[in-house]
């Protein structure tokens, strides 16, 4: 940490020489064009302008690296660490945080249907997604629950510029993984449709060696979009609705009483929105949205003979006794105004919505619980270089009462070249309605496993605050920035499953959480044709399991990122290499056989892709040819929140070649 320090002060001291430099010899500067955003935002803006840091994946970046989903996205990023369960999926964490205090969104609305508290990032498709954006730390008061370790929000595409366009892509990659996907719109006066549909298909790997296994199961999913808008003078009414299904094959092993079992796993989402935005009252704006998403997840299990390995359907684990359905349904309104050159901006909201889920698992078959929510964030730029934006949100559930979550975001810009960005936010996460309501009966052997929801859990509260400087100075093209960083996250009442005592077990709130750390991000750009990126990264994480085992109360682990890009402009070829080191990381968990804490490790590894684009036929045919994971890494065990039961988590699944086209016409 004090390297990470003393290497920050350098840079420091560095660019403001630069600085200097640039403006005696330049004072004809190129200004950048920013990623405009519109996460936690009282209406879209430049991303220089926002008072929030907003990460943008945009188009280009998606096409580039081949990302059929959210998971191969974010794969190599800083900050981000992702791992995949075999039956939960793809899990991510940011600053230290996993799991449950991640929420995603679409347009806004949250993505719903976690297991084991993940939302698996490989079901969330990307073919008709425009950009995603990000942003690490509390979100709280423009998004409630869920939110207190960050954004993930994926913008749909919306606006098309010709009467009809639309685009196929193919994607097949050596591990036997196809992807097949297509998108056409039609503009008709002042309406447009949009329909979207696609297939992914992996045929499953195994990285051990085992008799019968696939740690990476077979998965095949098909998804649909299809998008209505029509513009109303400055005001934009839409509605989109989204389809997506997949099938989960587990091939089972022999158990020690000779038993195999192998299970399809069904997962549906179905999602319906309806949003109308835009500027009303001398540019105020507004963004109310009604939504209403279904989620249902059942499996089938099929009991092997282990001799000629012929299945049979069970009568005893059916979809009637483990289907489990989820509904949100919900209208949130806000109107904001924001303008550069006032004083005093603000946004007003309300978030009003019901969840449900059912099910043979669920106390007593049903549950729901009902949220209403009133929310403001008040801007005030008390000069030209200051700016300060608190904010509030009170909330009223009807399981644990009401809430309130202050925030305070503060920016000063010290010149073209410097600015500085801050944050405090007071996070919650309320309990999940199965942590609410759980009632789960396993029995194995002689034994039945009880594990049980818990009513009078407390809400998980945090204390989070941010720093994020930036310098940034562009010169005849030549463009070159530093964005050191740093984040606090302290959270109580954790949520997490006790000790089994009696075979039985039930959600409880157990001690603190903490994180620390931050990064240095470097992005340079001394040719049109060259685009350099690195940064490097320090996470420590704090739970009351590091003290129990050793003196040390946060225990540290570093990440390195490099991106290069490297266009030959004269026959539009473009060369990317995507570059993560992961360093150690330090986790323990508890073992109730031995009753004692148990520490354990996963080794450091490099994550390589490189990819080489070309266009075609005047841009309108894009290939890209590429290696995944060209140092074949495979399977390294992962611990993704400590203190919980150890669990086998994969990172990747070895080395692989891939071709993507995609045709836009």
């Amino acid at each position: 940490m004090k390297i990470f320090l003393i290497s920050l002060s350098v840079l420091l001291l560095f660019s403001t020489y630069i600085n200097a430099q640039e403006q005696v010899s330049d004072t004809t500067q190129v200004q950048k064009i920013d990623e405009v955003v519109v996460t936690a935002q009282f209406q879209p803006q430049s991303e220089k302008n926002a008072i929030y840091k907003v990460k943008v994946f945009n188009s280009k970046q998606i096409l580039y690296k081949a990302s059929n989903n959210l998971r191969e996205l974010l794969l190599q990023e800083l900050n981000l660490d992702l791992a995949q369960n075999s039956v939960f999926g793809s899990s991510i964490e940011i600053q230290g945080i996993s799991k449950e205090n991640i929420k995603i969104l679409i347009d806004g609305i949250p993505v719903i249907g976690r297991l084991n508290g993940v939302i698996d990032m490989t079901q969330i498709n990307l073919s008709n997604i425009e950009r995603v954006e990000v942003i690490e730390g509390p979100v709280s008061v423009f998004y409630g629950t869920d939110a207190m370790g960050g954004i993930i929000n994926l913008i749909t595409k919306k606006q098309q510029s010709k009467t009809t366009e639309g685009s196929i892509s193919t994607y097949y990659e050596s591990v036997d993984a196809l992807s097949l996907d297509g998108d056409i719109g039609y503009k008709f006066g002042k309406n447009t449709i949009r329909l979207n549909s696609g297939y992914y298909h992996f045929g499953g790997l195994s990285t051990i060696e085992t008799p019968r296994n696939l740690n990476w199961e077979e998965k095949t999913q098909f998804y649909g979009n299809v998008m209505f808008n029509r513009s109303l003078k400055k005001l934009n009414l839409r509605f989109n609705s989204r389809f997506s299904n997949e099938k989960l094959f587990s091939i089972g092993e022999e158990n020690r009483n000779g038993q195999i079992e192998d299970i399809n796993y069904f997962t549906r989402r179905i999602d319906n929105t309806l949003n109308l935005q835009g500027e009303v009252l001398n540019n105020k704006f507004i963004d109310i949205t009604a939504s209403y998403l279904n989620y249902q997840r059942y499996h089938d299990t099929y009991d092997v003979n282990s001799i000629d390995f012929e299945a049979v359907l069970s009568n005893t684990d059916t979809k009637e006794n483990n289907l489990v359905k989820y509904n949100y349904a919900g209208i949130k309104a806000q109107i904001g105004k924001s303008n550069k050159n006032h004083k005093f901006n603000y946004a007003i909201g309300t978030d009003i919505n019901t969840e449900s889920t059912e099910g043979e698992r669920i106390f007593e078959n049903k549950q729901t619980i009902l949220t209403s929510v009133l929310y403001s964030s008040l801007n005030f730029k008390l000069s030209n270089k200051f700016e300060i934006q608190p904010a509030t949100r009170y909330t009223y559930n009807n399981v644990y009462g009401s809430l309130i979550s202050p925030a305070l975001n503060a920016k000063i810009r010290f010149d073209n070249y410097n600015q500085l960005r801050f944050s405090y936010a007071r996070g919650f996460r309320a309990p999940s309605l199965k942590e609410l309501y759980l009632d789960f009966h396993i029995s194995v052997g002689s034994f039945t496993y009880i594990i049980n929801g818990n009513k009078n859990l407390e809400v998980e509260k945090s204390h989070s605050f941010n720093l994020q400087y930036t310098f940034t100075t562009n010169s005849n093209s030549k463009i070159f920035s530093i964005e050191p960083s740093f984040f606090y996250n302290d959270i109580s009442n954790l949520i997490a499953l006790s000790e089994l005592v009696n075979f039985k077990r039930n959600y409880i709130n157990i001690e603190n959480f903490k994180s620390i750390g931050g990064k240095i991000d470097f992005s340079y750009k001394p040719l049109n044709e060259l685009t350099l990126k690195s940064g490097v990264s320090v996470i420590g994480r704090y739970n009351q399991f590091n003290e129990a085992y050793n003196s040390e109360k946060f225990i540290y682990s570093p990440e390195i990122f490099t991106n290069i890009n490297y266009e030959i402009l004269k026959n539009k070829t473009i060369f990317h290499a995507y570059y993560k080191f992961s360093g150690e990381r330090i986790g323990f968990y508890f073992d109730e056989n031995t009753q004692s804490l148990i520490k354990t490790t996963r080794g450091s590894f490099n994550n390589l892709d490189f990819t080489i684009s070309k266009s075609f036929l005047k841009n309108n045919l894009q290939t890209s040819l590429g290696v995944k994971n060209v140092f074949n890494v495979k399977d390294i065990e992962t611990i993704n929140n400590m203190g919980e039961a150890h669990s086998r988590d994969m990172q990747l699944w070895g080395r692989s070649i891939f071709i993507k086209t995609t045709f836009k016409f």
